[in-house]
């Protein structure tokens, strides 16, 4: 998982190359699969849902806004792999279906 992070920027010296891969590593990529599998789908719905009671969403395609959600967190996630847990979150948890991805276009789930 490229996790926006190499070994210069992590290591300070203290540890080898090898000792950062065997034992931070691993951490580090647990870390960031449970940011994306968990986390950042329900933050980007979150946004989502906000920005459909407040009114305030723009006329752009559904990628545009997981984006700006995406913005907040120092991690590299291609956004299109987001979108079903996101449609599930915003349908559980907001009752929001999204009718239409380009533009985003968000109803009320009766």
């Amino acid at each position: 998982m490229n996790n926006g992070y190499n070994n210069e920027e992590v290591m300070d010296g203290d540890i080898s190359d090898e000792e950062f891969e065997r034992k931070y590593l691993p951490c580090i990529d647990n870390f960031y699969d449970y940011m994306k599998k968990f986390v950042i789908p329900d933050v980007v719905a979150f946004y989502l849902a906000n920005e459909y009671d407040k009114d305030c969403s723009d006329e752009c395609p559904l990628v545009n806004h997981i984006n700006s959600a995406l913005d907040i967190f120092n991690i590299i996630i291609e956004a299109k792999e987001l979108i079903p847990t996101i449609e599930m979150i915003l349908k559980i948890k907001y009752n929001l279906k999204i009718i239409n991805r380009n533009p985003l276009k968000l109803e009320k789930n009766y």
